[in-house]
């Protein structure tokens, strides 16, 4: 009996965890919208794309970015050692529109991943303002550029974003993107209460100075993630760092349509995490944790102890409970990502997420991804 009412406790203890975490997520669903500023002296921008394979993506992109309302940028592509039609395709809108810059990489770098091609692409960018996404993105509105660099105008030097998965049919569909809500919920709440942790190289934005000054990828350079969310987190404070959530300023990309594909994704964006600094792991690992000991708990329950009618019925309650404030609370947030059609699902996919981390942690252990594309 005593032990029934322990790990209750310990469930209930790691509920009130989460909650706090959950306040902090739900800063994201405030508004955010930030006016345009006006197009006479602006300074210039360098958007930065690089793309290994991506000849269909990138003519869906490169026009998109070329339609921007922004009056003084250019777009920097780097061919990635790609053995499709990317090297013609980026020739071909370099020689329609003088913006377009493109650059091919032929010598066999050591670093893994996307590393080296993005610390060309930033070494050739002509403007101190960087703003990056991936080739397969496509920004939400023609004010993208203005709305990400806006803050870094203001002397800030980061700039994080929001950067999403298209709505499609199945449930592959619906774990990708309640995963992609909860984790920006996460790392954009953390930054607006002042402690920025990452950011994706999906919409992404940062001064030059800034990646410079921290080495540029040097510190992390021999593993194949972390271009992104590493940079950031090594460098990146409350004073330095901007969040824009205008829906205008998102991104869109299309989700990966295997489950193999998701977990190979997800493998490498958590091979990162073991270069966090301490303050950040220990966050998260509250975070994880607190939900990960709320199942457990639960789990332990229900399979290896005789249960009293009081402790079942105080068992209901609390997962009742919770539910409902999971519900109530994540709602705006869900909706600010547009992602409202999953909220009411969060005590179904939230476990379901847990156990796809925990088998991607335990795969890890063993091997390491080491390539991007």
């Amino acid at each position: 009996m005593i032990w029934s009412w322990s790990l209750l406790l310990c469930a209930a203890a790691a509920s009130l965890i989460q909650a706090f975490f959950i306040s902090r997520i739900r800063r994201t669903g405030a508004k955010n919208y930030l006016r345009c500023p006006s197009q006479e002296h602006l300074p210039g921008v360098s958007v930065i794309v690089c793309a290994k394979n991506e000849a269909e993506n990138l003519n869906k992109l490169i026009p998109e970015i070329l339609n921007q309302r922004h009056s003084n940028f250019e777009l920097i592509l780097v061919n990635d050692h790609s053995s499709d039609q990317t090297q013609q395709v980026v020739e071909q809108w370099a020689k329609r529109d003088p913006r377009v810059r493109t650059f091919t990489l032929k010598e066999k770098f050591k670093t893994p991943g996307k590393k080296a091609a993005l610390s060309f692409g930033i070494s050739q960018a002509a403007h101190d303002l960087l703003l990056l996404t991936d080739a397969d993105c496509l920004p939400a509105s023609a004010d993208w550029i203005d709305l990400m660099t806006s803050p870094l105008r203001a002397n800030k030097s980061v700039v994080l974003g929001y950067g999403g998965y298209i709505k499609t049919s199945g449930v592959l569909n619906s774990v990708i993107r309640f995963e992609t809500t909860l984790t920006a919920g996460l790392f954009l709440g953390q930054a607006l209460a002042g402690h920025p942790y990452m950011g994706v190289g999906r919409n992404l934005a940062y001064r030059k100075d800034f990646f410079y000054a921290q080495g540029g990828f040097k510190s992390h350079e021999h593993i194949a993630s972390g271009d992104d969310d590493l940079l950031v987190n090594h460098g990146a404070n409350k004073n330095n760092t901007a969040v824009v959530l205008d829906s205008k300023a998102y991104t869109w990309s299309r989700p990966k349509t295997t489950w193999r594909g998701l977990f190979n994704q997800k493998r490498r964006h958590q091979s990162a995490a073991h270069f966090y600094r301490t303050p950040t792991k220990i966050v998260l690992s509250l975070y994880s944790g607190s939900i990960l000991l709320f199942y457990l708990s639960l789990l332990v329950l229900g399979l290896g102890l005789p249960l009293e009618i009081s402790v079942c019925g105080a068992i209901m309650a609390l997962i009742a409970v919770r539910s409902l404030y999971l519900i109530w609370q994540m709602r705006p947030v869900f909706q600010k990502f547009h992602a409202d059609d999953l909220y009411l699902w969060i005590p179904i996919l939230e476990p379901v997420l847990i156990c796809m981390q925990l088998i991607i942690f335990v795969r890890n252990r063993f091997s390491k991804p080491d390539h991007w594309n």
